[in-house]
């Protein structure tokens, strides 16, 4: 589940940043360490757990100190930078973004989803939005469909539906915040018949294959490389915020837990539904549908087991199962939901000769790019000639992709001239087999240039932009003209 209750902003008159909470803008109180990256997990965040600096005693302590103690020794989800204007438009370190431990909130963005999808080692696929759940609409998705991702926002107690579970379907439950989104990718592609998967993945699905939803889930939480492509979109200001609300919802619970104590001998205190216990504020959540061995089941990572939905049977499609029940889900939430579904992308033989392309160019680069001054091919940045280029993972190719061209389709000339000839046609056909690969996902909304220009993070640039014209006084001016225009 993602929750926007937390934000790091500006104060308007000192430009420090004031740390509120989503429901009344009052500050958080979160405690200050003057530490960047000393990031700590809490153990359970549903747990109060006690911790000790030594070994215990036998002789007892005074009430009151046994309980200052207990505060002191009390571990921190996160320790909140002193500076944390600095800390949050500053630009990124090195390995900065791998070693954060928090996950961000996503956008139902049907183009950055694709993204996470190459980067999490899946190919032959992409994320389509889906606009209407009608027959004609759901048809014309590009086959197959391994998926539907459903995003809806909480209102009110959570749904109760009866939870059947089934060993055959690799489910795995969500175990720390903001992960709802990729919990529900993973959830359709360890599911999911005939997809290509990348060697992380098939290594992950093995070492989870026995494991039971929450472990899997805490795999998950666990793995670096899934992380990293979860928040491969975010800016460093979204991992801060991601952390402060970690931090928030452990203090949170630790008043509640305390609050529950105290309460306990008077009378049962009654359940609140999530919204509640986020203060008011609008929490937002991805889950599953895939079909598995002629059933069709929702995977919610909220729940202790996936739930079956209904079964179809001889040329029936899958996704008519599903239909009345996302209708109704549809009509309960009206506009605060989205529907992606994850299917093929037609897309199979262009990637096969880019790959090709790619390798001949790659071959052609390590055998005459050497001192050769005969060899002065025309410098283009957008031609890709590696199979360590990162651009790959944006076309859903990777170095296996380059290294599994047959040695067939490499044969290279000997003379240098000729060299230089075939890589100039090599770089035509690049450019058409790019132009040919967006087009296809330009149709689907999925422009390739978006996704490229959302990783690349321009805070810190703006920040200091920002900070030139106020030391030439050019922010006070026009705060000014604005103040005289207003007046008339």
């Amino acid at each position: 589940m993602a929750e926007d209750q937390n934000a790091i902003t500006p104060t308007e008159e000192t430009g420090d940043v004031a740390l509120t909470n989503g429901e009344n803008g009052s500050p958080t109180g979160l405690r200050r360490s003057g530490r960047v990256r000393n990031l700590k997990r809490p153990s359970d965040p549903s747990e109060d757990a006690d911790y000790t600096d030594g070994p215990s005693t036998n002789s007892p302590a005074p009430r009151s100190s046994r309980r200052e103690s207990k505060r002191r020794a009390s571990p921190e989800a996160f320790e909140v930078p002193e500076n944390l204007l600095e800390a949050s438009l500053g630009p990124w370190k090195e390995n900065e973004q791998s070693e954060w431990a928090s996950w961000v909130e996503l956008e139902s963005d049907p183009a950055f989803f694709t993204a996470i999808l190459g980067l999490l080692g899946v190919m032959g696929a992409r994320i389509e939005e889906v606009l209407s759940v009608d027959e004609d609409s759901l048809a014309a998705l590009p086959p197959p469909v391994y998926g539907l991702v459903f995003l809806f926002e909480y209102a009110g107690a959570l749904s109760v539906d009866a939870e059947s579970g089934n060993q055959e379907v690799w489910f795995a439950n969500q175990t720390t915040s903001n992960a709802c989104a990729t919990i529900a990718l993973l959830n359709i592609i360890m599911n999911a018949e005939g997809l290509a998967l990348g060697e992380k993945l098939r290594k992950f699905e093995e070492e989870t294959r026995d494991l039971s939803p929450p472990l899997r889930g805490h795999m998950i939480d666990h793995s670096t490389w899934i992380r990293v492509a979860h928040n491969s979109f975010s800016r460093r200001l979204d991992h801060l915020n991601a952390a402060l609300a970690l931090q928030n919802e452990v203090d949170s619970k630790k008043k509640r837990v305390k609050a529950a104590g105290r309460q306990s001998k008077k009378k049962p205190k009654r359940q609140t539904s999530t919204t509640e216990r986020s203060g008011g504020s609008s929490a937002y959540h991805f889950i599953a549908y895939v079909p598995v061995n002629r059933k069709v089941w929702q995977l919610d990572g909220l729940k202790s087991a996936p739930v079956c939905i209904g079964e179809f049977e001889g040329d029936q499609h899958w996704t008519s199962v599903v239909q009345p029940v996302l209708q109704q889900k549809m009509q309960r939430h009206q506009t605060s939901f989205s529907l992606l579904a994850l299917c093929g992308d037609n897309l199979t033989d262009v990637r096969k000769e880019r790959a090709a392309n790619i390798r001949r160019l790659a071959e052609l680069e390590a055998k005459f790019g050497g001192d050769d001054s005969n060899w002065q091919p025309k410098a283009d940045p957008d031609i890709i000639c590696s199979a360590i280029d990162s651009r790959l993972e944006t076309y859903l190719l990777n170095a296996q992709d380059i290294e599994a061209v047959p040695e067939s389709e490499v044969i290279l000339p000997e003379a240098t001239e000729s060299a230089a000839d075939e890589r100039e046609e090599l770089g035509e056909e690049h450019k058409r087999l790019r132009a040919q690969y967006e087009d296809v996902i330009r149709m689907a909304g999925q422009e390739t240039s978006a996704v490229l220009g959302r990783t690349k993070d321009y805070t810190p640039a703006i920040h200091e932009w920002v900070k030139k014209l106020a030391d030439h006084s050019a922010l006070k001016r026009l705060h000014e003209e604005v103040q005289l225009q207003n007046a008339h």
